[in-house]
């Protein structure tokens, strides 16, 4: 007998049919006075593409009716009998009552009408092109030419709680702080559905919990709004990221914020450096951020009254290594902070915006343009230092005094021939009381520590290094400070 693998039945209603895969084989055909499960089978079909007839098992008139009607629509010989070719129209059939437009399909995925999806209109060249649809999209999808593309995955994103050495002294001590309120009873409880079976960001969370740190503040009702309202279409459409995704990846970086990434080869270290002090220093306003710039308005208002939007070009996925949350805000911030960025968008796939590419540069946020946006971000006053107006011993004591206030410090540093931005987290002196070392984080999340200036990695990696704090003066560039 022959299979839906040899006759290439799609529709499971004859596919599952013993009898009509032996017709679709040509092994076999039902003719008028035919009985049995095969016929029933026929009729159900020859019903559901507006035949209708009760499926008793009994090939009879109305049976043959429908099938020369079928037969002559499709340029058939119309026999009145079902071979191989007639099951094969009838299958053909099957395939397109079932199958939906492209944009309805999609429009029921993320709760739209077709018209919204319609309206987003992307074409992007920067997603790998697919091969031929298979015979699966084909039977599904009327329109399946205009699925020429295929999302690339979700970066690989292994397992990261907080290091067990942690030579900043960034870990929280594990403490319960007492049962939660009922209201954050409620708000933890959406968390939880909304995560699913996600293992690690349930361990993330259960950490976060056990810390204390759900208890007050701002922190589990932003990641309540984050749970409950609904993202941004493109988001799942364009970059095939799942809002669960969103959720569980801020959850990941709150619980260790050492997972930040700046992206490989790209010149993205301020907006990392940035991303990380936000985190380390301010976590719920760090999902409250990642909340506004994945709704669909792509947008949220900083504490500044400024309004930070994501580039519609970061939600491609990219062969940088970061995860989603990084990609998205990383390029929301170097759009931002990019000079002429009200008339130049920052490119991600290009990593450059137009004005800077036209002028031969690069990337890099300069210092001012930092600063500025840092005070967006964090709230308050921040002033820039630079070592082109004052010596680099005095830039960096004005650093060790801001750390020394419970600061995260971003620092520019001359970088092997070129600059880099760090974040400095935390000094440490000699027992004479001057400092002698200075513990910071590389936004690449690991460094190697070859090549200038001279470092040395610590225990827990991630991006961590120590250096000696005269030389931390010879190549500091600059810095931004509260004040």
């Amino acid at each position: 007998m022959g299979d839906n693998r040899n006759t290439g039945l799609g529709a499971p209603e004859l596919a599952s049919n013993e009898v009509l895969r032996s017709v679709a084989a040509g092994a076999a055909t039902l003719s008028p006075g035919a009985h049995g499960d095969g016929v029933r089978a026929l009729q159900e079909a020859l019903g559901a593409i507006g035949h209708p007839m009760t499926a008793d098992g009994s090939f009879g008139p109305k049976t043959r009716a429908a099938i020369v009607a079928l037969q002559a629509a499709e340029g058939l010989p119309q026999t009145g009998i079902v071979d191989a070719a007639t099951i094969a129209a009838l299958d053909g059939r099957l395939a397109a009552r079932r199958a939906l437009p492209l944009d309805e399909a999609l429009a029921r995925a993320a709760g739209l009408s077709p018209e919204q999806v319609a309206a987003l209109g992307r074409k992007s060249p920067a997603v790998q092109a697919s091969a031929a649809p298979s015979r699966h999209d084909q039977a599904y999808f009327t329109d399946a030419n205009r699925l020429p593309q295929v999302v690339p995955g979700a970066e690989p994103d292994p397992d990261s709680p907080p290091p067990a050495v942690d030579s900043a002294g960034d870990r929280p001590a594990t403490t319960v702080s007492g049962a939660l309120a009922a209201d954050r009873s409620a708000h933890l409880d959406d968390v939880r559905r909304a995560l699913g079976g996600d293992a690690r960001a349930l361990a993330a969370l259960g950490r976060l919990l056990a810390a204390g740190r759900l208890h007050t503040g701002a922190l589990l009702p932003n990641l309540g709004t984050l749970a409950g309202v609904r993202r941004d279409p493109r988001l799942v459409l364009e970059g095939g990221i799942d809002p669960h995704l969103v959720l569980a990846q801020a959850i990941r970086h709150v619980d260790n914020p050492l997972r930040v990434k700046q992206g490989a080869h790209h010149g993205t270290c301020g907006a990392g450096t940035m991303e990380y002090v936000l985190l380390r220093v301010d976590p719920a306003e760090f999902v409250r951020i990642l909340d506004g710039i994945t709704r669909e308005a792509g947008e949220v208002t900083l504490r500044s009254g400024r309004v930070l939007r994501v580039p519609r070009n970061a939600i491609l996925r990219d062969a940088s290594g970061r995860v989603d949350i990084d990609r998205l805000l990383q390029s929301a911030l170097m759009n931002h902070a990019t000079a002429m960025s009200w008339i130049f968008d920052y490119d991600n796939p290009e990593d450059n915006a137009s004005f800077w590419a036209a002028l031969g540069g690069d990337s890099l946020i300069p210092l001012g343009n930092f600063t500025s946006l840092f005070q967006d971000i964090m709230g308050g006053s921040y002033t820039s230092v630079s070592s082109l107006l004052r010596s680099g011993a005095s830039v960096a004591d004005d650093v060790a005094g801001a750390i020394g206030r419970g600061e995260k410090v971003p620092i520019l540093l001359k970088w092997n021939g070129g600059y880099h931005w760090v974040a400095a987290e935390k000094i440490e002196r000699g027992a004479d009381g001057t400092p002698a070392s200075v513990i910071l984080r590389n936004p690449v999340g690991s460094d190697s520590c070859q090549g200038t200036p001279p470092r040395a990695p610590l225990p827990e990696g991630c991006g961590r290094f120590r250096m000696k704090y005269a030389d931390l003066a010879a190549h500091l560039d600059g810095a931004t400070l509260r004040g």
